[in-house]
């Protein structure tokens, strides 16, 4: 069988992310045992190969000729796409058809949190035979060994398929118990030096081009408004064991002599005590692994004795994910629990420590004033961040906000989840703000904060981006470019 990851769609002034996706490797490593299995990463192996998007976007990754010859080689009895993205749901659509065309016998599936919040609509508009929703592993097998005469698609939890020519979806989800089960990610099973090359990891920034992503858990404790990933993983929040994260770190150094590591966890510090076991250990076993959080931390789990570990491990990097500066918003609308006075206080700290601060903010929510979007653009202001990453609110499939805004009107009935999903602009209005102002707003804090840090701090900020400017000088283009935008 083929597992793929398809190519990505991406705003075009943006820098394009390309890290192993841990998704299909991880599902690769629990089925090998049952099936000959094969990876293609669409996105890293054609990373050069653009294709223009209207509206200011671009598709990044091999070909669909290209894909196609590579399936022709490999000669799968099954292919299973990995969508991480909902644009790269049309892209799936296309290929199955052309698949299907190659070979009406070979199996299709795809999983992800898209076809697993719009299962119907995903089989209804496409030739695709089966849908995994949610954690794949366990649903995945079990098709493996229905495919192979041992049991009934009908039985499986967490699958939609066709039957008598009727979709059929099996909502109840299977979670693994223990994460413990896990084989380490088959990383093996790609081109792993190529992502060295590219070194174009999340938020682009590495200190080592031999930087590879570690997942550690699965889920998260929030529950903000905005986000899908928790309803994704079940609205658990699990973990893996310590030790056997340490065991991972020293096998990636032995075999891919990595120099850094990208936290890909919704919250790696969810488990304050597991947290301070892992980097306890990286300092024991003298790892020496650069590391950051690029998916975001959690500041409640901080305080001085977990940074001051933390940097002693190898931390050169949070990121904190704010969300908002408005008090009430945190409570009462994302319903997340961010205390503002102790983000400050652990910015500071961290600064004090030699970290590297971003932060992560969103405005234009559902029912949010002017006011309060002006207090989350001040609030972010005053922490004197290294960087700055402020979005606009996008509704997404399987999210809270997203059944919110539908049944009050104001996403249109025929609302395109597939449509490539811009973050720094917007054409609905959800919030008291219309796009066009929310626009102004947008753009004149995003520059006014990031560039006051270039502004106070340039030797930090050269330090910080000249390793990225010298593997990849097209990306001042795109910076200089994006000041007009």
């Amino acid at each position: 069988m083929l597992l793929i990851f398809p190519p990505v769609v991406n705003v075009r002034m943006t820098n394009n992310m390309c890290e192993l996706p841990l998704g299909i490797a991880s599902l690769a490593a629990w089925i090998k045992d049952r099936a000959e299995v094969f990876c293609l990463d669409a996105a890293q192996q054609g990373y050069h190969h653009l294709e223009k998007i209207p509206d200011g976007f671009v598709r990044y990754g091999l070909s669909d000729q290209d894909l196609l010859k590579r399936i022709e080689e490999i000669k799968p009895d099954l292919v299973g796409f990995s969508c991480l993205f909902s644009s790269q749901f049309p892209i799936i659509r296309k290929l199955v058809e052309e698949i299907k065309k190659l070979d009406p016998a070979i199996v299709t599936v795809a999983g992800g949190t898209h076809p697993s919040f719009l299962a119907e609509q995903c089989l209804a508009t496409t030739q695709l035979d089966y849908i995994i929703l949610a954690e794949g592993e366990l649903a995945f097998a079990g098709l493996i060994d229905c495919l192979n005469g041992n049991g009934r698609v009908s039985e499986i939890k967490g699958i939609a398929f066709r039957e008598n020519g009727q979709i059929r979806v099996n909502r109840e989800a299977v979670f693994l118990e223990e994460l413990a089960q896990l084989p380490f990610p088959a990383r093996e099973l790609f081109e792993v030096e190529g992502y060295f090359k590219i070194n174009i990891p999340m938020q682009t920034l590495a200190l080592s081009p031999r930087c590879l992503a570690v997942s550690t858990s699965r889920g998260c404790p929030y529950r903000c408004g905005f986000c899908s990933s928790t309803y994704h993983w079940g609205l658990r929040y699990r973990t893996r064991p310590a030790d056997q994260v340490l065991a991972e770190l020293r096998d990636l150094k032995t075999r891919y002599r990595i120099g850094e590591i990208k936290w890909e966890d919704d919250n790696v510090t969810g488990d304050k005590k597991r947290a301070r076991e892992i980097f306890s250990g990286m300092v024991e076993q003298k790892l020496n692994l650069h590391w950051n959080t690029p998916n975001g931390i959690a500041i409640y789990t901080l305080d001085r004795e977990m940074l001051a570990l933390m940097k002693e491990s190898g931390c050169y990097e949070i990121t904190v994910a704010v969300e908002s500066g408005d008090p009430w918003v945190l409570k009462n609308l994302i319903k997340k629990p961010v205390d503002l006075n102790k983000t400050a206080e652990m910015i500071k700290v961290a600064k004090q420590l030699g970290i590297g601060t971003n932060g992560y903010f969103i405005i234009g929510f559902p029912g949010e004033t002017r006011e309060q979007i002006m207090n989350t653009i001040n609030y972010a202001r005053s922490l004197e961040l290294d960087r700055m990453y402020i979005f606009m609110f996008t509704p997404l499939p399987g999210s809270p906000f997203a059944a919110l805004v539908m049944e009050n009107g104001k996403l249109p009935k025929d609302y395109d989840f597939e449509a490539p999903a811009n973050y720094f602009k917007s054409t609905l209005q959800f919030s008291e703000v219309p796009p066009g102002e929310l626009l102004k707003i947008h753009r004149s804090a995003f520059w006014s904060v990031n560039l006051a840090f270039l502004y106070k701090h340039p030797v930090r900020s050269f330090k910080k981006y000249w390793t990225t400017f010298a593997h990849h000088p097209e990306f001042l283009f795109k910076f200089f470019r994006s000041l007009g935008q």
